[in-house]
């Protein structure tokens, strides 16, 4: 019993694992099995109903010689001709004979015949017998096209014939309705069995090709199933990818920020003065975990993204100052290259927009820091409008070196680095520019870029701006203030307030 309830398990887990593959299987012989079937029940169908027609057809024979036979009853000779005529205009009826019963010998002669042999010769036969006691026409199949009065017996040429013929047995009545006579006759079926074997022909023909169809596709269907197998599998692969990613840079960050900080420790003479050399290799190692932090930082981005764990605290801001931050954090490094890193502030407030100031921060970040890794001379700015649509528009511009076509194409894809002589030396994770991207798609805006190759590259964000109307609905809803007088309010004390921020900044430079 357990060895029995062991293998139940194993088939159960094979169903429960492949159940797609068995699946297909089973339509492979099912559906080509149930088409098969279905031809054959229709075939049959046909032939039965055709063989019925053909019995009913017979019997009407009889009958119209019933019919137009009854004043001949009394006149033998007539009733030849007329069974003669009856064949002629019906080249089907293969025998016809008149039957009549014979007191003294309880049995069956023929009067009149197609077959001048046969006459007078006894008819025997069961049907014969019953079609006289009951009064009632008989219809049978049979193989043999003989007179009544031959043979019963069928030869072997006969036995191994295809031809088939309907015989019918039609009790004759005269005027007053008294029986007299039995009619005997077989019709060939040879016209009808040919025309049905043709078409049964073209049926079978029909049901090989449709067979063959069905099973191509149920092939093919096969196929897509072992690919929605493995694309399932691969969904699996990448999931675990995606989690030991997450988990490792999370486990990665806190060793490398300690390194970090003691490297930070040591360079600054927090545990005495060092030599000029291991200091050399400490900024050097610097560089390094430096580089290993922001490579941690990417991958745990990319892990949130693509996990849509990545949390924005959206909130409605104006842009002047966070780009101008930016700008103060980066010229330094500008400058060492001898660029020009400069923001060109509207002379208007910029609208509200709705945004996380960290991720917009970071995606500005990424992109002025590309733009001056890549330009050798020349300057590197910052511009900000509104476009045709509405929209507010960050523009990085630099006189760097330019992508061509096919790099500007690739340039938000995941590990993507532009590989030159120009570029092999910089350093990067080829994440950047893909996280930004989707950072800014989800605060709602879009990026593009354009460029020329040895001229110069042009990176645009764009951001969906607060509506005015709905910032005064929301302010006159919380502090009662009317709508046009809080606009006009709020309006003036942003003029202000960025007019008194521009003038710290001129007298700071």
């Amino acid at each position: 019993m357990a060895k029995a309830a062991e293998k139940l398990s194993e088939g159960s887990l094979f169903i429960k694992k492949h159940w797609q593959i068995i699946y297909a299987v089973i339509l492979i012989i099912l559906v080509p099995v149930t088409v098969a079937l279905n031809t054959l029940f229709v075939v049959n169908r046909f032939r039965t109903t055709v063989d019925v027609e053909l019995q009913r057809t017979a019997l009407i024979i009889g009958k119209m010689v019933n019919v137009t036979s009854v004043e001949l009853f009394d006149d033998v000779s007539a009733l030849q001709r007329r069974v003669e005529d009856v064949a002629a205009v019906i080249p089907e009826v293969r025998s016809l004979d008149v039957l009549q019963y014979q007191e003294t010998d309880k049995d069956f002669s023929v009067i009149a015949s197609l077959s001048t042999e046969s006459v007078g010769q006894p008819a025997h036969g069961t049907q014969n017998a019953i079609a006289w006691y009951t009064e009632q026409p008989i219809a049978y199949l049979t193989k043999s096209p003989r007179s009544a009065g031959a043979d019963m017996e069928l030869t072997p040429e006969e036995a191994r014939s295809s031809d088939r013929y309907w015989g019918v047995i039609m009790p004759l009545n005269d005027e007053t309705g008294e029986l007299r006579y039995l009619l005997s006759a077989k019709i060939s079926l040879a016209v009808i069995d040919d025309l049905v074997r043709s078409n049964l022909i073209w049926s079978y023909a029909w049901l090989a090709v449709t067979v063959s169809i069905v099973i191509l596709i149920l092939a093919s269907n096969t196929r897509l199933f072992q690919y929605a197998i493995l694309f399932k599998k691969l969904k699996e692969v990448d999931k675990m990818k995606d989690d030991f990613i997450s988990m490792a840079s999370h486990e990665l960050r806190a060793p490398i920020t300690a390194i970090r900080g003691y490297l930070s420790l040591f360079l600054e003479d927090a545990f005495g003065p060092i030599g000029e050399k291991p200091k050399q290799v400490m900024k050097t190692t610097m560089s390094i975990a430096t580089h290993l932090g922001t490579l941690v930082e990417d991958l745990l981005d990319v892990s949130r993204i693509e996990q849509g764990r990545m949390k924005l605290d959206f909130e409605e801001i104006r842009l002047e100052e966070p780009i101008a931050e930016i700008v103060d954090q980066l010229h330094f490094e500008a400058e060492k290259k001898g660029l020009a890193f400069t923001y060109k502030r509207p002379d208007q407030p910029l609208p509200l927009v709705r945004i996380d100031r960290s991720r917009l921060r970071q995606v500005l970040i990424n992109i002025c820091s590309n733009a001056t890794k890549t330009t050798e001379k020349g300057s590197v700015t910052i511009t900000t409008i509104i476009d045709d649509a509405g929209m507010l528009e960050v523009k990085v511009t630099d006189t760097g070196l330019g992508m061509n076509p096919e790099q500007r194409e690739k340039l938000f894809t995941k590990f993507y680095r532009i590989k030159t002589d120009q570029t092999r030396d910089i350093p990067g994770t080829g994440l950047g520019l893909w996280i930004t991207k989707r950072i800014v798609e989800l605060m709602g805006g879009k990026i593009f870029v354009d460029s020329i190759e040895k001229v110069g590259t042009q990176v645009s964000v764009l951001l969906p701006v607060v509506k005015k109307l709905e910032v005064a609905k929301a302010a006159e809803g919380a502090e009662g203030i009317p709508v046009s007088a809080k606009a006009a309010a709020s309006e003036a004390e942003a003029e202000s307030e960025n007019g008194d921020k521009a003038k710290r900044i001129t007298e700071k430079e």
